[in-house]
């Protein structure tokens, strides 16, 4: 399974743990000492989590650096559930995931505390070639790691700061951004057959991805940027790329979500419902994998 590729979300925690954003978003209240909760309808979370973190940074002088600490110290107590040794049994190697906890490297090791960034280049804030690994499997925390809590990825500005490293990454390339290498505009990389797949960018344009228990909000902007960029680049023949991209979520929620799947859709993306009964994620979840097993 060399040319497959997973994504995977917060949602397979959420088969059982009772952590969720809203007890997130609570921490953070308490942390930050606000007397009063701010309203959070219709505010995205990265906004939320600016007028949280900045409110606090006026009225105490909270840095934001013990914000995202604080976030980590609570990340590093999830376990991992069947789900996670499933998705592990599936022989995929690399995979990319959203969250910040290492729930499925725990599959693999008791020594989480002294694993290391293998990233091709050494970053301190954003997370383009974050990786770790452990025997042969290579796991991309694409918005940040604990062991690494500046590079959490939560405020406007942290992501707007993230999508402008990846538009140079992609688009017009790094020149001189690092010491170690300059890489090209992707499209000239990937019509000159050099993709290395130092980053996980990368993969979005040549390998199968199957992507699970991500709730992909809009506030997701860096990678609804990517899946924008790449059917762009597709459409334009700039980059003649046939990988098969494909979006798994439970049906039951098909109606409300008519409008993202329809975005997805057309952005090249296959989405694939599957039964959800009882809200049992551990069920739904099985029969996800057992899908992405079964088919080529």
């Amino acid at each position: 399974m060399e040319n497959k590729v997973l994504l995977i979300g917060n949602d397979i925690n959420n088969a059982t743990s009772n952590y969720t954003w809203e007890n997130l978003l609570d921490d953070l209240i308490d942390y930050a000492q606000l007397t009063k909760k701010p309203s959070n309808e219709k505010k995205p979370f990265p906004l939320l989590y600016e007028e949280i973190y900045l409110n606090s940074a006026f009225k105490y002088g909270i840095k934001e650096s013990r914000f995202k600490k604080n976030i980590a110290s609570k990340t590093r107590h999830l376990l991992p559930n069947d789900i996670h040794n499933q998705i592990l049994k599936l022989g995929i190697k690399t995979i990319f995931t959203t969250n910040y906890d290492f729930t499925l490297e725990k599959v693999l090791t008791d020594n989480i505390k002294n694993l290391k960034n293998s990233g091709y280049i050494k970053e301190s804030l954003y997370n383009i070639f974050r990786i770790y690994k452990i025997n042969d499997y290579n796991f991309w925390h694409i918005h940040g790691s604990e062991l690494a809590p500046n590079t959490i990825t939560l405020g406007y500005e942290h992501y707007s700061g993230y999508l402008q490293q990846m538009r140079n990454y992609v688009v017009t390339g790094t020149k001189g951004n690092y010491r170690k290498k300059d890489f090209l505009p992707l499209h000239t990389r990937f019509n000159e057959n050099s993709i290395n797949h130092e980053s996980w960018i990368d993969y979005f344009f040549t390998h199968k991805i199957d992507i699970l228990g991500l709730k992909l909000d809009f506030v997701e902007m860096d990678l609804w940027w990517l899946l924008t960029y790449r059917s762009r680049a597709r459409v334009s023949n700039k980059i003649k790329s046939a990988n098969i991209i494909r979006y798994f979520y439970p049906k039951k929620y098909e109606s409300e979500s008519k409008h993202k799947l329809e975005l997805l859709n057309a952005n090249g993306i296959i989405t694939i419902p599957i039964i959800m009964y009882d809200n049992d994620r551990i069920k739904y979840y099985k029969k996800v994998l057992k899908y992405i097993k079964d088919s080529p």
